[in-house]
């Protein structure tokens, strides 16, 4: 069936891509019934592109390529892309095989979302492929892949909170410069997350001192502004003490970025991907070479945000793609 077209569109393969992102705000309640925790977060979209080609074949498959192409990342059904795909195939009472073509350029297990990006991509190629415009479907589905996916369909600038896929716009102006330092150690997600209540539960305060949430307010203001200055003022990330108790060497990447001149250091998500926020391109640039000779950094990425949400971007009929892609 390779090279074939699928009969209910006639596209034989669509090409879809989606973005990374950073967590400009994340606050971290407690544990929830369903083992997740409660969240409020702000998401940033980056200009980081995952890019995601299914083509119609004989049996599912996935392949990878690109700058960050990784022998960590599942070919499987484990693999997120491969996942949304069959979960939007039971989802709508198809079936159409595909090979899943993966580019993947943004860093792998760094907390940016990139496996996310993986899942919208796919899903939003999916759903072109055998002609599903619902959206209400499509975002139930992303819901069940994973918190991030949701966001990874919108992009642009949202807070998040429940499990982070509850998803709000946020006004934004401006682009904002950011140096990503990429570890040379990897966290795991989950792990982190255990240790954070770990250090809560062994604290003074106690367990309950997950209720003292920090307030988004002074970080929207900052993203609507579109001031860089006053948004380093206002960063925040509770999983930091976690990914840097669970990975020591974060620190010395922090200060060195620091020292480089950056506004702000972050820790992306759960890490080990650390974010420095600069003034402008120039200033990005600075930082990036400075960082880049650091012990403990495997890789620099320079980029911006906010970036867009999933879109198709390439297909092999000449007919006209449907936008299943929720504006900015």
């Amino acid at each position: 069936m390779t090279g074939s077209r699928n009969p209910a569109t006639g596209y034989s393969s669509v090409t879809a891509r989606a973005y990374g992102k950073i967590n400009v705000f994340l606050a971290v309640g407690p544990q929830m019934d369903d083992g997740y925790h409660e969240l409020v977060t702000v998401f940033q979209s980056l200009d980081l592109s995952e890019t995601v080609t299914l083509t119609v074949a004989d049996s599912h498959a996935v392949s990878l390529t690109g700058r960050y192409a990784d022998t960590t990342v599942p070919l499987d059904e484990s693999n997120l892309a491969l996942a949304a795909v069959l979960a939007l195939a039971e989802a709508t009472g198809t079936s159409v095989p595909v090979t899943v073509a993966i580019e993947k350029n943004v860093p792998v297990a760094g907390g940016m979302g990139g496996g996310s990006a993986d899942a919208a991509a796919a899903l939003l190629a999916y759903a072109h492929l055998i002609g599903c415009t619902d959206r209400e479907l499509i975002g139930r589905v992303a819901s069940s892949l994973g918190a991030d996916v949701p966001f990874a369909l919108r992009g642009g600038t949202a807070l998040g909170t429940g499990r982070g896929d509850e998803l709000n716009p946020v006004i934004h102006r401006g682009r904002f410069h950011w140096v990503l330092a990429t570890s040379t150690g990897r966290l795991s997600t989950p792990e982190v997350y255990r240790r954070l209540d770990e250090l809560r539960a062994d604290a003074p305060s106690g367990p309950g001192a997950a209720e003292e949430t920090a307030d988004p307010a002074e970080v929207l203001r900052a993203i609507s502004s579109g001031d860089p200055e006053a948004l380093a003022g206002a960063l925040h990330n509770d999983m930091t003490a976690a990914a840097v108790d669970l990975l020591p060497g974060l620190d010395h990447v922090m200060e060195t970025g620091m020292r480089a001149g950056a506004l702000a250091a972050l820790v992306s998500g759960s890490g080990p991907t650390i974010g420095f926020l600069a003034r402008d391109h120039t200033h990005a640039l600075e930082i990036a070479v400075l960082l880049e000779a650091s012990r403990g950094v495997r890789q620099v990425v320079r980029t911006t945000g906010p970036a867009g949400g999933a879109r198709v971007v390439g297909m092999t009929s000449a007919e006209a793609p449907v936008s299943l892609r929720s504006e900015d």
